[in-house]
């Protein structure tokens, strides 16, 4: 999965470094289809509790709000498609247009609440955002965590994405404890 980073145009109190962008793309490219885009949007409090009151009936700012653009019925198939074992292509909404890459997804991410409440899930900064972007992506994928079996699998799918960018988790964190949901 390839990333497509957005900064939106407000005051952010964190910014990626070319690192940071090095470190959330080798996360994504060992997601899925190495041919479909997952647009990153960084933003704020406001942003995020606008989508999550239009989108989820919530007036609150939340964490990361993930929007899948993958057809019904994948989500019994998120390992798989995380694993890219699947193609993700094969779970598209739409058709894609000639010469533009796949959108399996989106994922907002309010820095704003994220730097606030500091790093609880993760030792700095730069891994808390990663995190969130992890945590995101999953959701797009079609994983969750309203069950033990769900946040278990999600909690270990978490571990491996932030591994595999060099990214290290705190403790045995239950993924209940985002704010962020699927939409």
């Amino acid at each position: 999965m390839k990333l497509d980073l957005v900064l939106d145009e407000v005051q952010l109190p964190w910014r990626p470094t070319p690192e940071w962008v090095a470190r959330v793309e080798s996360l994504l490219s060992s997601v899925a289809s190495s041919s479909v885009v997952l647009q990153v949007v960084l933003t704020d409090d406001d942003t995020l509790r606008e989508h999550n009151r239009e989108y989820r009936g919530l007036d609150r700012a939340t964490d990361v709000l993930s929007f899948s653009y993958l057809d019904e019925g994948h989500e019994e198939r998120a390992e798989e498609l995380r694993r890219g074992e699947i193609p993700i292509e094969d779970y598209l909404e739409e058709p894609v247009p000639d010469g533009e890459p796949p959108l399996a997804g989106q994922v907002l991410v309010s820095v704003e609440t994220v730097v606030g409440r500091g790093a609880r899930h993760t030792g700095d900064l730069d891994a808390e955002i990663a995190f969130m972007l992890a945590h995101g992506v999953l959701h797009v994928l079609g994983h969750d965590h309203h069950d033990e079996a769900g946040g278990a699998s999600m909690r270990a799918a978490e571990r491996e994405l932030m591994e595999t960018a060099g990214f290290a988790l705190a403790g045995n964190r239950p993924s209940e404890e985002t704010g962020g949901a699927r939409s």
